[in-house]
């Protein structure tokens, strides 16, 4: 699964958005200070960080400074109850890949993350050689090789285009924990680690088989 990094020293905000997170099916480290996030942020190997400006030993634009200095690359989101477009400016300059204000909607947060993580996904795929020509598998492909269910495919597909799971829910008319459990089993059923490795395992090498 996803690996998010959240760097929040409201405790109250950094349970619920690990409690948010996790019922997506990520897997969530918090951090309350600056030192902490900075070494989560080797040991942990986030996917993506969500990082709060207003930390008690340094402000968050510090860490975000030092994780470019370091050379990681990793995505960034900016999750601050600063408002002001400078503020905005100066996260971006420094390297954010995005920038939410506090109050947030949990549903714009999770569409946020999750185009972040396809981004990082694709770039990933991007730099990858690629020998020759891919194409999508088709329904049959993934049910004769990975012994999917209609049901399973379609979650599949909607899960590589970055919906999360109450969008996917609401589109099917379906329970949202419903959802959660057949993500489940269709992470174990296709090998992926994480929701984002979901959209590269829907492509494959044309073999004939297809």
């Amino acid at each position: 699964m996803a690996r998010i990094l959240v760097v929040e020293d409201t405790r109250e905000i950094a349970e619920a958005l690990q409690d948010s997170l996790e019922s997506e099916g990520y897997e969530v480290a918090l951090a309350t200070k600056a030192a902490h996030a900075l070494a989560l942020a080797t040991s942990h190997r986030p996917d993506v960080v969500v990082l709060d400006l207003g930390l008690p030993d340094r402000d968050g634009y510090e860490v975000l400074r030092e994780l470019r200095n370091r050379g990681s690359a990793v995505p960034v989101l900016i999750l601050s109850a600063r408002r002001e477009e400078a503020d905005k400016l100066q996260g971006f300059r420094l390297g954010a890949d995005d920038y939410v204000t506090k109050p947030f909607s949990r549903p714009e947060l999770l569409a946020r993350l999750a185009a972040l993580l396809r981004r990082g996904a694709a770039s990933a795929a991007a730099s990858a050689p690629v020998a020759r020509e891919v194409k999508q598998l088709s329904d049959e492909a993934l049910r004769d090789r990975y012994g999917l269910t209609p049901r399973q495919i379609t979650i599949a597909r909607l899960v590589a285009d970055g919906q999360t799971n109450q969008e996917i829910a609401e589109k099917l008319g379906i329970s949202f924990f419903t959802v959660r459990n057949i993500i489940v089993q269709l992470l174990g059923r296709l090998g992926a680690p994480s929701r984002a490795a979901v959209g590269a395992l829907l492509f494959a090498e044309p073999n004939g088989d297809d």
